[in-house]
């Protein structure tokens, strides 16, 4: 049996490194994200780290960009008496598994699970016909709150972010199953915990009546920042389009060279799903899951 064990914020410098390289993949291959959800653990007995994921019951291995240790990983979900089974593949990666391992791996697309990557100068600017609401919302918000303010986050503004998020749960808990919500509320706490730690970065949206919405996430790739967490109040017409654009902005002139936004996935959440499906991602990115026949 392999030497797995938990995920620590010591172990980022090795992460981050390891994810950076990660080009073509999404959210899954960030440390922020392996951090804060689930039960993670790390082997480093290898040139390369691999990781085995706990979410509830439901286990698996992130697949590790190549199929040179997953004979290994096999034996190792045997020893264990846990399904083998992989996530996180592209496209190409889960063809590249059939191939070597033919019969070996039914594999499932896991639509939940993709993300929309969207051009940052798009959101900054909210151009052409298809946005043409977002925009009318935008414009409405700066009429409104014509006095309206946009500051990065610091530790003052994490703690006004981190009780605006509390209540903003509480408010929403009668909508979906509080279960849906339980993973999300333990990870963005992890994240205002560890803020600094992790080298993220954000917003908080001012006006009249306050705080009205936040944004934060970290940088994943060279060309590309990852939003991990998006509050506003629906309540204050425009809140949640004027966060997102500022966000944009504040991103894009303060790092050039990055193009995409990854606003991660939609968790399989209806009305996540139109929210997103509504700025017209630039890439669906798709993402798969083999898992081993028995």
């Amino acid at each position: 049996m392999l030497s797995f064990r938990p995920i620590t914020i010591e172990d980022r410098p090795l992460l981050h490194d390891f994810f950076r390289e990660a080009e073509g993949h999404g959210s899954e291959y960030s440390f922020a994200n392996i951090f804060f959800w689930g039960d993670q653990q790390i082997c480093t007995q290898f040139e390369k780290p691999l990781i085995l994921s706990r979410f509830g019951t439901w286990i698996a291995y992130l697949y590790p960009r190549t199929n040179e240790y997953t004979s290994l990983l096999r034996e190792d979900a045997k020893e264990r008496g846990i399904p083998f089974r992989y996530w996180g593949m592209t496209l190409e990666e889960a063809g590249s598994l059939e191939r070597a391992f033919p019969d070996l791996f039914r594999i499932t697309a896991s639509r939940n699970s993709f993300d929309y990557f969207y051009n940052i100068e798009r959101l900054c600017t909210l151009s052409g016909k298809k946005l043409q609401s977002k925009r009318n919302h935008c414009n409405r918000f700066e009429q409104e709150h014509p006095d309206f303010r946009v500051l990065p986050l610091d530790d003052i503004l994490l703690e006004q972010c981190r009780g605006f998020t509390e209540r903003w749960y509480e408010e929403h808990a009668h909508l979906h199953d509080p279960d849906a919500y339980a993973g999300e509320q333990r990870a963005i706490r992890k994240a205002f915990d560890h803020f600094h730690a992790l080298q993220m970065e954000g917003i908080a949206l001012f006006c009249d009546e306050g705080l009205v919405g936040f944004s934060m996430g970290n940088r994943i790739r060279e060309t590309m920042f990852d939003v991990n967490y998006e509050k506003a109040l629906a309540a204050v017409n425009g809140a949640y389009p004027m966060v997102n654009r500022e966000f944009a902005r504040y991103l894009h002139e303060k790092y050039p060279t990055i193009r995409l936004l990854n606003r991660e996935d939609d968790m399989g959440i209806p009305g996540l799903r139109r929210a997103k499906e509504s700025y017209y991602p630039d890439i669906l990115l798709e993402k798969y899951t083999g898992e081993a026949i028995e």
